[in-house]
């Protein structure tokens, strides 16, 4: 298939906005190329994953039903949807009409149901029609979504603050359909009487890929497609079979239900793509050496954790589909764990409904993960969790975690030499599109990140969560993020899109922030607070619209500022109760403006253009 572009112009609430404009080549959806995982990282103008589908907003396509939002409230379904705008179906006959712009012959819909009153979710579908013709019905559920109180929540509708509303479901067509073909979403006599639409990703995916030669099938082993028998036990068998011969593991289309982690080292396991290949079940999980112990037992049932690091580990062209719906820390439901060190590799992924994408636990070194999706995750979508060097998370496509989207917690080891690369990471429900805490030599670079929701901003360092504290020189450039940073639910005032936290201890080692852009921030562009920051070194930073501040002066940085140019402010250019002298640590190298008034008093609601107002009290408060 011949390289495909498809661009997003970025708005304000739906008004085109000459100044993001200007940043147009910054775009959330780029690059969209038939070879995911394959491709190479997106061209140095461009930021963001490059992917094989395109993507649709509801709100842009044809509809007879009810347009919701723009609205920025947490908690409400439009403040949860892509760009903060959806479509509700609302009764029978109403309808969502899509127009390919490029051949097709998959869909996936991120969508909405509602609730039961117990919490569990409900069932629906809706129609598909292909230019006017039924095709198809969509099944829909809202199993997978609904959480309820406070962290880590519950399914229990009685404990309020109802949110992460959304999941999303795919389908296979039978055939290619060329650019122009209207791809048609309905509620008809019978289907979901109530289902919001927030978008839809459009797809050529091919055939299925044939079985390598002197590969070994799981299915010589005794697996299974299409029922719900346990091919746990005949993965193991293969897998050592293939360990020992020096072969690799073949994972034929179908569905495949697991009921434990399959852990593998010194082996690959290869599927006839994410779109076939599919495993699934209570305990759909490959894991490396390493996998900690859950809820207080020393193992899991008929998978004994094997201690070190895996390493010569390639995960490649499956899905992982779980059945976690609900949140359960200490029991490690997660796609991808353990650890997979020694030049392993985790590529063309399609990861949702499991606690965490990937939960990696090191120490140990070497790693690429590129070209996966990670979707509808109760908790984060990938973490480096202590102690992981020389790991490359790149060209990674993220949407609906439950917490941070992309995360290295340097817990009792410090992670280092890492970088997070050319990723797009959308609607955390939780925390942040990416974040560190601790650890050393670090990067975060040529990322796309958009629409948080609670607790967090689009890119965060911080020394929090006993994290071992930041040391050598942390690099975030070229990065750019889109309506981020959020009135936080305990704070009650705003968290920045870009923002540094001395929680446990100052922050001494440098910083470099370089060639970024935050647009459309909700609050705040930068924040610091608690512990000051000490060595940061701004240089080219564009802040195009801001609900608040630019500046948000919690703490007093150190380092340098230079070519930080603010506009669209909303309440002044400082938040700065600290005094005239906040910012004397930040030597001004000049190229610098738009943001030398200054504010200290109540928390201001945020003010945007084209008289939007943004209420401050989160619904259901």
């Amino acid at each position: 298939m011949p390289l495909v572009s498809s661009f997003r112009v970025f708005t304000l609430f739906g008004k085109r906005s000459s100044a993001l404009c200007a940043a147009a080549t910054l775009v959330l959806s780029v690059l969209v190329t038939a070879g995911f995982a394959g491709a190479p990282a997106a061209a140095a103008a461009e930021r963001g994953a490059s992917v094989p589908f395109v993507e649709q907003e509801a709100e842009d396509a044809a509809t007879n039903a009810t347009v919701i939002g723009p609205d920025r409230t947490a908690r409400t379904l439009a403040g949860e949807a892509s760009g903060r705008k959806a479509v509700t179906l609302d009764g029978q006959g109403k309808y969502v009409e899509f127009t390919l712009s490029a051949a097709a012959d998959s869909l996936d819909v991120r969508y909405s149901l509602p609730d039961n009153a117990e919490g569990t979710g409900i069932d629906g579908a809706l129609s598909v029609y292909i230019d006017g013709k039924h095709a198809r019905d969509l099944d829909l559920t809202s199993r997978y979504s609904w959480y309820y109180g406070s962290y880590p929540f519950t399914n229990d509708p009685a404990q309020g603050k109802g949110h992460h509303f959304y999941d999303e479901t795919r389908a296979l067509f039978d055939t290619s359909y060329p650019a122009g073909t209207k791809i048609r979403l309905q509620a008809d006599a019978g289907d979901s009487s109530t289902a919001t639409i927030d978008l839809a990703d459009f797809e050529q995916v091919g055939p299925a890929a044939k079985q390598p030669e002197g590969s070994l099938s799981v299915t010589d082993f005794g697996a299974t497609t299409g029922d719900t028998s346990d091919d746990a036990p005949a993965f193991d068998d293969a897998v050592a079979a293939a360990h020992r011969q020096g072969k690799e593991v073949w994972i034929p289309a179908g569905t495949f239900t697991l009921g434990h982690h399959i852990t593998v080292d010194q082996v690959t396991l290869r599927g006839a793509g994410p779109w076939y290949s599919v495993l699934s079940g209570p305990r759909a999980g490959v894991f490396g050496k390493g996998e900690p112990a859950s809820c207080g037992t020393s193992t899991y049932p008929g998978n004994p954790a094997v201690p070190g690091s895996s390493t010569g580990v390639t995960l490649s062209g499956f899905a992982i589909i779980g059945e976690v719906d609900a949140r359960v820390d200490c029991d490690q439901s997660n796609a991808v764990g353990g650890a997979l060190g020694g030049d392993s590799v985790v590529q063309n992924l399609w990861l949702q409904h499991t606690k965490v994408g990937l939960w990696l636990d090191g120490p140990f070194d070497g790693l690429t993960v590129r070209g996966n999706r990670i979707l509808d995750q109760t908790a984060d979508g990938l973490n480096l969790h202590q102690g992981i060097s020389n790991a490359l998370v790149t060209n990674n496509f993220l949407r609906n975690t439950g917490d941070d989207g992309l995360a290295m917690w340097s817990e009792k080891d410090a992670d280092h030499d890492n970088t997070f690369s050319f990723n797009t990471v959308t609607l955390p429900i939780l925390a942040n599109n990416i974040a560190i805490y601790g650890g050393k030599d670090n990067t975060v670079s040529d990322n796309v990140v958009a629409d948080n929701q609670d607790e967090g901003g689009g890119l965060h360092v911080a020394n929090r969560f006993t994290a071992v504290p930041l040391a050598g020189t942390t690099t975030i450039a070229r990065n750019t993020a889109i309506r981020t940073g959020v009135l936080d639910s305990n704070w009650q005032f705003g968290v920045g899109a870009l923002w540094f936290d001395g929680r446990d201890s100052a922050i001494t080692g440098r910083i470099d922030v370089t060639d970024n852009d935050l647009l459309d921030n909700n609050y705040e562009a930068i924040q610091f607070i608690d512990s000051a920051t000490g060595d940061v070194h701004f240089d080219g930073l564009r802040i195009t619209g801001a609900g608040t501040f630019a500046w948000q002066l919690q703490a007093k940085p150190g380092g340098s500022v230079k070519d930080v140019v603010a506009t669209g402010i909303g309440r002044a250019g400082q938040y700065n109760c600290l005094g005239p002298d906040a910012l004397d640590g930040l030597a001004d190298q000049g190229g610098n403006s738009g943001w030398t008034s200054t504010y200290c008093g109540e928390w201001p609601d945020p003010v945007y253009p084209a008289a939007q107002t943004h209420p401050r009290e989160i619904a259901g408060r």
